[in-house]
């Protein structure tokens, strides 16, 4: 009696070391589920400020007039009349508008003008299908054989 007494204590004491190390709750997995919460709440607060900042502009623009002024003068380049508005470009702004310069001389590549219902201006073989490019083949049996 004393040594089922024992077996089954032993089975017992498996069973709860096996769940504290391996199981679904173990101390492992709570670590992993901390750091992940962490993480969460961390990417909930960056959230939570950036819907306080976008609440806070939104008021400001139904409620001030002068914030919308501002916002045409910052993202529109408006002005009032008879002020004179000056540019200063920086180095980068720069080398954005002269790559933008030279994307328009490029000339548009021109799509072929195919009517729907042509017939297509190739015949498809079957080695097409089934043997890849010369020069992307294996080399032959005979050609990889060391003397």
């Amino acid at each position: 009696m004393l040594r089922l007494f024992i077996a089954i204590l032993a089975v017992g004491l498996g069973v709860v070391q096996y769940q504290l190390w391996a199981g679904r709750s173990s101390w492992f997995r709570m670590r992993e589920l901390e750091a992940s919460l962490e993480a969460q709440r961390h990417e909930n607060e960056r959230l939570r400020a950036r819907n306080e900042s976008l609440s806070a502009e939104l008021y400001s623009l139904q409620n001030r007039r002068d914030a919308i002024e501002e916002r045409a003068r910052s993202e529109l380049n408006m002005v009032k009349a008879g002020e004179v508005l000056f540019r200063i470009q920086t180095p980068e702004e720069e080398r954005r508008a002269a790559a933008a310069a030279e994307r328009e001389k490029m000339h548009a590549i021109k799509s072929p003008d195919i009517k729907a219902g042509s017939r297509p201006t190739f015949e498809p073989k079957k080695s097409d299908l089934y043997h890849a490019p010369k020069n992307l083949r294996a080399p032959k049996a005979r050609d990889r054989r060391a003397d």
